[in-house]
């Protein structure tokens, strides 16, 4: 058998949690840390996966899931594996919107659900704090006991933090414990001894679901095509920082070199101080001056 695929790619982790919705029904009890008769039994998905062919390599595409309980609660489970600047801010928007998207204008705010984010990332947002799993609401900075409301819950995963806490032999300490192991290792974990160590029924179902992806075609070469849309992107995001940082620097040039010509310094010690060439000092020479109104 080829290797598995692994779930912490987005199209797989969707695939994979969207078909058998028992599987995210306890992905989110285990995030939650509900047991018994907490536990949510059963979710449905509103945005089931999106047409391959056309959708998955497309540029920023979120291959989330938005699954609601039978309360009523809404849940936003998404696992993230590129960085992107402003992140935490994109997380809030796509929360706030699947709140306020419950109401039609004009309509009782008391009927509004709960919407609970969680987002498991495949890389370190924040360096300076070892703990890898991190639960954001709304909160009184003087009294943290005092919450405005529990209609707003944003949970963040680091999974390579997670990675160092578990040693060996594998001590799990909770169900969440056993499915972020899954996550890290499931691709690895070829051989049926090696998953011994699971106890929940339900990360064994997962694996032989993820057993049925990994032996499909269509699937490994959708996932293929995800991943290297994926690198693309990254690729591109990385790009335009360089040109940015260099467009910036040479603003900056520009601006020093403007300050040194009103100092009345000879253009010669100007350019090679800079970098600029005789051609932008001329620009810059013959640049109005906005303070006479030129």
């Amino acid at each position: 058998m080829e290797k598995l695929l692994t779930p912490k790619l987005d199209l797989v982790f969707k695939i994979l949690f969207t078909s058998d919705t028992e599987l995210l029904a306890d992905l989110i009890s285990s995030v939650l840390g509900l047991s018994g008769n907490r536990r949510i039994r059963h979710v449905t998905v509103r945005n089931p996966i999106v047409s391959p062919d056309e959708e998955i390599t497309r540029k920023f595409v979120i291959l989330d899931i938005h699954a609601t309980d039978r309360k009523g609660r809404h849940h936003d489970i998404e696992m993230q594996v590129s960085r992107y600047e402003f992140y935490p801010r994109r997380t809030l928007f796509y929360a706030c919107r699947l709140y306020t998207n419950q109401l039609a204008s004009g309509k009782d705010y008391g009927r509004l659900m709960p919407v609970i984010g969680i987002h498991f990332l495949d890389y370190v947002e924040y360096p300076d704090h070892d703990d890898f799993r991190f639960c954001f609401r709304l909160r009184d900075i003087n009294h943290p006991e005092l919450v405005l409301t529990e209609d707003m819950t944003l949970h963040l995963i680091e999974l390579p933090k997670f990675g160092k806490k578990t040693g060996k032999p594998l001590k799990f300490r909770n169900r969440l414990w056993e499915w972020l192991h899954f996550f890290n290792h499931a691709h690895e974990e070829k051989e049926e001894i090696m998953r011994t160590h699971y106890e929940n029924p339900l990360i064994h179902r997962a694996f032989t679901a993820l057993e049925t992806l990994s032996a499909d075609d269509r699937t490994r070469i959708l996932a293929q095509q995800r991943e290297e849309s994926m690198m693309n992107e990254r690729y591109e995001l990385a790009a335009a920082k360089r040109k940015g940082r260099e467009e910036g620097r040479e603003e900056e040039k520009k601006e020093v070199a403007a300050s040194m010509l009103n100092e009345g310094m000879a253009v010669e010690v100007i350019m090679k101080c800079t970098g600029l060439s005789s051609g932008e000092m001329d620009r810059l020479r013959n640049k109005p001056d906005p303070g006479n109104g030129g």
